[in-house]
């Protein structure tokens, strides 16, 4: 990286059932992506793509089913379909073939490349299997039902729905290269489990609030992310979130909740925070950007929260391309002072 850096990839880099991943994986130009354009490894850049590709077909597909609110046969049906895609998954892990019943179970062409840039990727990048098992749990239970009755609730959902992710793309920070093989790992003294669970759940609580507008779009089939006794201390309701939904500004009650919402997020950053920070004498430039770029993508997002009044309703808390080429280049600036 230099004063004139820029990111080093780009969809379309790679080819062959890489580029199938790439092209997924680089869906929206989300933020997971944009971060990982920044990689300066060939190695690392693959492995994102490839890990994550298979996390957004099957995230994308649950999603779709739940916003056309399909009915219980057809939910059913839909859960053979993940049940495929987690056979496949667990097979590669288990370093075995796909089978092809499943690939065709799994409904995607796509499918037998997606596998074999997994199944490259996961070599070197051996992430524990446990984090795909909550992964697909969450999947499963998006597909049985749409409300969290409690914070609770929401919280085991989200050791699948985002702790997972999150501590994969951490090992794809945190990992080193064995000096007698190809495989990546992490330290032994560096708490991955941890910084994935304090920084998964910061970064879920921010997209539940940055999309609560657009997922409330989804009216009453959509999965509503605020949990039931949330919602009940500030005295929100759904018809309360439709009303406002119409009204194009956010009631008293719904700021009230946001604000409790923004507070427990920025806890869990500062506490995962302290554990990413072990990282910062071991990372190389590159690599410390890209975790921090992350971090910082999400809590500007909590800023312009803050700053409409916790008003959710006028979409004005989002973050636009050019601010986060800003942030870019301020993270860039400060990533620089550090090797300087």
């Amino acid at each position: 990286m230099n004063l004139n850096f820029g990111p080093i990839w780009q969809p379309g880099s790679l080819s062959g059932p890489d580029g199938t991943a790439e092209a997924i994986a680089a869906k929206d130009f989300n933020n997971l992506y944009r971060t990982s354009c920044y990689f300066v490894d060939p190695e690392r850049y693959r492995a994102f793509c490839a890990l994550y590709a298979i996390m957004r077909v099957v995230d994308d597909r649950v999603d779709e089913v739940l916003a056309q609110g399909c009915p219980k046969e057809e939910a059913i049906l839909e859960r053979t379909v993940l049940d495929a895609w987690q056979r496949l998954v667990e097979a590669t892990l288990s370093q075995k073939s796909p089978n092809l019943h499943d690939l065709e179970m799994c409904r995607d062409p796509r499918a037998p490349e997606l596998f074999d840039a997994f199944s490259r990727a996961y070599k070197q990048f051996p992430v524990k299997r446990q984090l795909w098992d909550n992964f697909f749990d969450a999947m499963g239970e998006d597909l049985r039902r749409t409300r969290f009755e409690t914070y609770s609730d929401f919280v085991r959902y989200a050791q699948g729905a985002t702790v997972a992710p999150t501590t994969v793309y951490l090992y794809l920070i945190a990992s080193e290269r064995s000096d007698n093989d190809e495989v990546f790992r992490v330290a032994s003294d560096f708490m991955l489990d941890s910084c994935g669970q304090k920084l998964g759940l910061f970064a879920y609580i921010v997209h539940v609030l940055r999309d609560l507008r657009r997922d409330l779009k989804t009216g009453k089939t959509g999965l509503l992310y605020l949990a039931g006794d949330d919602m009940a201390h500030r005295g929100v309701n759904e018809q309360l979130l439709a009303t406002d939904l119409a009204a194009g500004r956010a009631s008293q009650p719904l700021k009230d909740l946001v604000r409790d919402l923004v507070d427990r997020a920025q806890i869990m950053l500062e506490e995962g925070k302290v554990v990413a920070g072990t990282l910062q004498n071991r990372l190389s430039p590159d690599r410390l950007f890209v975790l921090e770029l992350i971090i910082r993508i999400y809590s500007e997002t909590i800023a312009k929260i803050i700053a409409c009044s916790y008003d959710l309703m006028t979409e004005q808390h989002r973050l636009t391309t050019t601010e986060k080429e800003s942030l870019a280049r301020d993270v860039a600036l400060g990533t620089l002072s550090k090797f300087s």
